[in-house]
């Protein structure tokens, strides 16, 4: 069972094992379903319009898109 701590070192480490795409944008976690998710930063960036970021996404495999940790609701949270 996951601790708030252990869900923090694993966040924590895959930003350190994974901070940039392989595009050279930034990677950031995000919170969605969930889990904490490792994602190429093109994913949110406000560049033309949101259809074309995820056609960029969609067509280029290329970008991270990892899930870090699933992340259990708070009553599951071990002393």
């Amino acid at each position: 069972m996951l601790n708030e701590q252990s869900v923090i070192d694993r966040i924590e480490r895959a930003q350190t094992e994974r901070p940039h795409c392989d595009c050279g944008r930034m990677t950031t976690t995000v919170y969605r379903e969930g889990a904490i998710w490792l994602e190429c930063a093109v994913v949110t960036e406000p560049v033309g319009g949101r259809a074309r970021r995820l056609w960029t996404v969609v067509t280029d495999p290329g970008h991270v898109h990892a899930k870090v940790v699933d992340v259990p609701a708070p009553q599951e949270f071990a002393a």
